[in-house]
């Protein structure tokens, strides 16, 4: 059964829940409130079980793991919150034909409001040429919803994903590039859609070049429309909204007065599609005539209250309508869980809030009531489903009237309170995801909607949300969207020095979040100048000398030393360890934190001696200070067996591994990030001492750890992959070694991108093991493209680039293969 039938099923059982108790009670005289509560409870439960019946079918197919997947030609792959044919829809075939003969000359289509109004039914003619796609078997239809920056990258990011080919990809334009890539090589006809855009700029390099997707757009900015053949999209004319109003209201008048009022009405209400839906569902489910609706509508105290914004001319007559549904639409036995999921939902992302989700928002009331609630407001037209029923959505215009209401009876500030105690339960259940997809499911957009609705509130409610918008931050950076979690960051930390002094804890923490956003992309350098600022508000709030700027001054020298610059890490964390032993003695966490980071610097220099001596001492010093079981001497100990190793001293370095292994252990699982951490460096003591095959041995089985846990392509297991890559260099398996170098590399340029320092560092590595095998012509040609790209990225005076040119000096003069191929440090 195809979604279109299951949905005229789920219509016309709605439609009769809703008849049934409504002729039954009216002839009863149990009043046409009660009948009215009891008709309307019964339809939203038809119609919120209904939604599962009638998108069931139209469920994404099953990702292929690492390739693409053929959908079925019965099951079309269906991505993003399509949205399902309204109860109340007008067909307008002029315009849908528009939109296929544009189809059919051109690749990208543009559905562009003649006036840059809303609610002139774009996303309705979208949605229906997009069902229509499903209904002829086209092979995927994807849906982005594309008003915000940086949710076309999102939306094809999760393309990727539903369709098997982001595989580890960790950064998200990798992944929506491999989705359009996917879109373009597809066999078969398929469509994306993306809904509401407003910047082309960002729209145009998405978009599929080639194959046989073809792209629908809608969006209220004539800009847009260079991107493609054009469909210009008005309100309805005159007929339409007359045909439209008489069809699905069912006045009591008598014909002629039923036209000419109707006529009336359509004007009034500016022919507006989504308020003459509305309008029609109150004189439908009051029994109103259309005389007797302009009558209510023209004095409903509610249209009073919208706010209307420059650039929004919404006609007056349509704003009364919407509010009268939604002041309507809240009456009756489940008023208070309706009025709650509408004023919820108006604070939320427009893009769609997952059912899941509004579940959780509304956690101290019983599922069902909920989901009643949703059914309700779907009859109303207030809000619609997505296709496959796991999203709920509600119209820009209706948020902003709900919102208006809430300001105008001083609600607002109570409703935000609750929804931002939503999200942050949210965030907490976020944490415990066990994919960066399923922690964030639309969350960054919730908090970025609800943001711009608490502006009416002032400075005063702004901040007592600052937490979410830094929350927001971090979470864009695990999804490996660091380009928009910077620009997102950017505009938080303007927020936060507007209305908090340098100096509040508020502060600090969005200049860490941003500096996080950042070190993801590798802009070390950007990073240093937020932990300069960081440093200098802790130096101002507590003192130079008190431990929270000296452990601010640690974070700033690691972002040195991430810039390259090291002879500036070195002297800040000499300064920063004797400021902390003057005033903290030798034994505390932040002297530990500054003796280790000196070392570790050292280290980075080539400082051998001077590096091993401070590894030595920090390890004697954290164990008596913090306890022989604390992670930080566990810490200490593993760094100074990676010291040892690094000097030749092996049977040390695996007897002190051996140490840190077990001590891991006592509270940690096999397979977690610290096993894999110790457990290939303890491979590499291994080898020093000439138990190569162990060490393989080992490796292999850590890789099998690493793949079950992080999968394939993770970056911690892409590390394991290079670490036995090594061992095989060791061994003398130089055709296995090459080919895991060479493997390496590959992924990772395609999961962290060409520009990476590890995609870098790869591919140095496999000019090195070139060497190792003895083939130096090949070992020339791959060092000397990629000093060209340290150059670029890093600049010819970081240590990552020096390294490269000594290797390339090396290269072109040696006269025996290398012993072995070293790892640069970083990975």
């Amino acid at each position: 059964m195809g979604h279109g039938v299951r949905w005229t099923v789920v219509v016309i059982s709605t439609l009769g829940a809703f008849a049934v108790p409504w002729a039954v009670l009216t002839a009863i005289d149990a009043g046409p409130e009660a009948a009215l509560a009891l008709a309307s409870t019964a339809s939203a439960s038809v119609l919120s079980a209904g939604g599962w019946f009638a998108a069931r079918g139209s469920a994404p197919a099953s990702p292929t793991p690492g390739g693409t997947p053929m959908p079925s030609p019965d099951e079309p792959l269906i991505i993003g919150p399509l949205p399902h044919e309204p109860l109340a829809f007008q067909e307008r075939a002029e315009l849908f034909e528009a939109v296929e003969m544009s189809m059919e000359s051109d690749r990208v289509t543009v559905v562009c409001a003649l006036t840059g109004g809303r609610g002139v039914g774009k996303t309705q003619l979208a949605g229906a040429y997009a069902r229509a796609c499903v209904d002829a078997g086209w092979s995927v239809v994807v849906w982005i919803v594309a008003e915000v920056p940086g949710q076309v990258v999102a939306g094809l990011d999760e393309v990727a994903d539903v369709a098997g080919v982001k595989g580890g990809i960790q950064d998200a334009q990798l992944a929506a590039a491999a989705a359009r890539r996917w879109l373009e090589r597809l066999r078969q006809p398929a469509l994306l859609v993306l809904d509401n855009v407003v910047d082309p700029d960002e729209v145009a390099p998405w978009l599929p070049r080639t194959g046989p997707t073809r792209t629908l757009i809608t969006s209220t900015v004539r800009s847009v429309t260079h991107l493609g053949a054009t469909v210009d999209i008005g309100v309805f004319t005159r007929d339409e909204a007359v045909a439209f109003l008489r069809r699905t209201a069912g006045a009591g008048d008598t014909e002629g007065r039923s036209h000419a009022e109707a006529g009336a009405l359509a004007e009034d209400l500016g022919k507006l599609p989504l308020a003459l839906a509305q309008a029609a569902w109150v004189i439908r489910t009051q029994g109103l005539t259309f005389a007797e609706y302009r009558d209510r509508f023209r004095h409903n105290r509610l249209a009073q209250v919208v706010r209307r914004a420059p650039g929004e001319p919404y006609p007056m007559g349509a704003a009364a309508a919407l509010a009268l549904a939604i002041e309507h639409v809240q009456t009756g036995e489940d008023a208070a869980a309706v009025r709650r999921v509408v004023e919820l939902m108006s604070l939320l992302s427009p893009s769609g809030v997952h059912r899941d989700d509004l579940r959780s928002v509304c956690a101290d009331q019983d599922v069902a009531r909920t989901d009643g609630a949703v059914g309700r407001l779907c009859e109303a037209s207030v809000v619609t489903l997505s296709l496959d029923g796991t999203t709920v959505l509600m119209h820009r215009l209706v948020q902003r009237i709900v919102r208006d209401q809430l300001i105008d009876e001083g609600r607002l500030g109570a409703r935000l309170a609750e929804a931002s105690a939503a999200l942050r339960r949210l965030l907490t259940e976020a944490e415990g995801a066990t994919t960066p997809d399923a922690a964030d499911r639309g969350l960054t957009d919730h908090i970025l909607a609800l943001w711009a609705a608490a502006e009416p509130l002032g400075d005063d409610g702004l901040r007592d949300l600052l937490d979410l918008p830094r929350a927001a931050v971090t979470l864009l950076v695990g999804r490996g969207e660091a380009a928009r979690a910077c620009a997102v960051g950017q505009e938080m930390l303007a927020e936060h020095e507007r209305l908090v002094p340098p100096q509040d804890d508020n502060f600090f923490a969005a200049l860490d979040a941003l500096t996080h956003a950042y070190q993801a992309l590798d802009r070390f350098d950007v990073a240093v100048v937020l932990r300069e600022r960081s440093v200098a508000a802790a130096r101002e709030r507590f003192g130079p000398l008190h431990p929270k700027p000296l452990r601010r001054v640690n974070a700033l020298g690691y972002a040195l030393e991430g810039a390259g610059r090291l002879d500036d890490a070195e002297a800040l964390h000499r300064k920063n360890l004797a400021d902390s032993l003057g005033v903290n003695g030798p034994d505390t966490h932040t002297t530990l934190l500054a003796q280790i980071n000196l070392a570790s610097t050292l280290r980075s220099r080539g400082d051998d001696a001077a590096a091993l001596a401070l590894f030595e001492k920090n390890a004697r010093d954290s164990e008596r200070g913090m306890g022989s079981d604390h992670g930080v001497t566990r810490n200490a100990r593993g760094e100074l067996a990676r010291m040892y190793e690094r000097v030749g001293r092996y049977e040390d370095s695996l007897a002190l591994h051996d140490l840190v292994l077990a001590d891991t252990f006592r509270t940690e699982r096999r397979g977690t990030y610290l096993h894999l951490w110790w457990g290939r460096y303890r491979a590499l003591a291994l080898e020093g001492v000439g138990r190569v095959d162990d060490a393989i041995e080992e490796l292999n089985h850590l890789l099998r750890l690493g793949e079950e846990e992080f999968g394939h392509d993770n970056p911690e297991t892409l590390v394991i992959r290079l670490f036995l890559a090594r061992a095989h260099t060791a061994a003398g398996h130089h055709s296995r070694a090459l080919k895991l170098f060479a493997q390496v590399a590959s992924d990772r340029r395609r999961v962290l991108g060409p520009d990476s320092r590890r995609s870098l560092n790869a591919r140095r590595n496999l000019g090195l093991a070139l060497l190792a095998a003895g083939k130096r012509s090949r070992a020339v040609s791959t060092l000397s493209e990629v000093l060209v790209d340290y150059e670029r990225v890093l600049g010819p005076a970081h240590p990552y680039t020096e390294g490269a040119r000594a290797d390339l000096a090396r290269a072109r003069g040696a006269s025996m293969p290398a012993r072995r191929a070293p790892i640069p440090r970083g990975r």
